[in-house]
């Protein structure tokens, strides 16, 4: 029913009304959602409620160019972070799934997590947190369950039944490093630009990449709607907590092997 659900929403949102009906759209939904535009085009500017969504920023935000400290890859609010232990880690408080089943990989206890909710109101383009070299790319098809607090609670393992689309790469310091977009109600398509054939695909697949290098920094997709940002990596300390909202710039983490190589 998720699935139906997404499918006619995201023709709704497609579609392009007149141009008055269409502002008027675009106004109710910015009041709805107390969104400010002061750093995206004009309101009449959006052909549809899906170009609105997936706005991109007229100016560019600053950030640490410091390559030991992480950033936000992305606006939104901090739902859970900690450590992954027994091959497990939180969607949610008191909420446990399986790393392993989430990834569609196995890894050791070493690794840290950290989630962040983009909700209908926040900028749905999300961007690398340090200099990577991404590997593959996995699409793992699935359901599209809500990911608000209320799910997240109620729906076990929600993370590892939901359509995701997973990013292997290395960081600097050449510790694995994963960014995990996760779909949701009315978020069936996700746009990662390094692999633009993934946003149709409807079976689960795996693209291996020739080291494809992102910057700090730079947009790696967005999602059509809200959804979740999961990032698992290794080798880095998180400086914020469950509850704090962030936006995409913010400085979240430094490494611990700070020192170590230079930037």
């Amino acid at each position: 029913m998720t699935l139906v659900i997404s499918k006619i929403f995201e023709y709704i949102s497609h579609f392009c009304f007149f141009t008055p009906l269409q502002i008027l759209i675009n106004k109710a939904y910015v009041k709805l959602f107390n969104i400010s535009l002061d750093e995206f085009d004009s309101i009449e500017s959006y052909r549809s409620l899906n170009s609105l969504f997936t706005r991109s920023l007229v100016r560019e935000r600053e950030f640490l160019e410091d390559l030991s400290v992480l950033i936000s890859p992305s606006d939104g609010l901090i739902t859970e972070v900690g450590k992954c232990t027994n091959n497990k880690a939180l969607q949610i408080k008191g909420e446990e799934y399986v790393v392993s089943d989430f990834l569609d990989k196995s890894i050791d206890d070493d690794y840290e997590f950290i989630n962040i909710y983009l909700s209908p109101s926040n900028y749905h383009r999300f961007h690398a947190p340090t200099n990577l070299i991404v590997k593959k790319v996995r699409f793992i098809k699935g359901a599209l369950y809500p990911v608000n607090n209320f799910a997240l609670k109620n729906v076990e393992n929600l993370f590892t039944k939901n359509k995701r689309v997973v990013l292997e790469c290395v960081d600097f310091y050449d510790n694995e490093f994963f960014i995990v977009a996760i779909g949701a109600l009315n978020v069936g398509r996700i746009q990662i630009h390094i692999t633009p054939e993934l946003i149709d695909k409807k079976d689960s697949c795996v693209i291996i990449l020739d080291d494809i290098k992102i910057n700090k920094g730079d947009e790696i997709g967005y999602f059509e709607m809200g959804s979740t940002i999961v990032m698992i990596t290794k080798g880095w300390n998180y400086n914020v907590e469950s509850g704090n909202k962030v936006l995409f710039g913010n400085d979240i983490g430094v490494s611990h092997d700070t020192g170590n190589k230079e930037s």
